[in-house]
């Protein structure tokens, strides 16, 4: 059965560099691929609030939403569609402790040049956070 989800992705920036994750998704070829965190809204969300329960949930902090990232990114995989809304963050507290859920393996901070120097990247990433300069 073919269906679509509504998926929300924050950009999340401090000095210039962007946070990233390592996926685990050991069933997929996208196991082990840098990304930024996100995830799918559920019923009778906005997107802000949508993306503000997923990165609690992924990484454990409160983001800002500095703003709209003027692209909508269309993905199809199989069956599925993802349509794909990104927001430009960041962290309320620079401070914070960063806790991974299960979905990631670890998480790091990179610069624009280092993002572009990556081979294991999800499709898609470098040109939304292309988009926030």
């Amino acid at each position: 059965m073919k269906h679509f989800q509504l998926v929300v992705l924050p950009v999340i920036e401090n000095d210039g560099k962007y946070l990233l994750t390592k996926r685990i998704d050991k069933y997929s070829d996208y196991h082990g691929k840098w990304q930024l965190p996100g995830g799918a809204m559920e019923f009778s969300e906005t997107p802000e609030k949508a993306l503000r329960r997923e990165v609690h949930e992924e990484l454990g902090i409160e983001v800002n939403i500095v703003k709209l990232i003027p692209t909508i990114d269309i993905k199809v995989r199989g069956k599925w569609q993802g349509i794909f809304i990104s927001y430009l963050c960041s962290m309320k507290d620079e401070n914070a402790e960063i806790i991974l859920n299960e979905e990631a393996s670890k998480f790091q901070w990179f610069t624009l040049e280092e993002i572009k120097k990556l081979d294991n990247l999800f499709e898609g990433c470098l040109e939304v956070i292309l988009l926030c300069n």
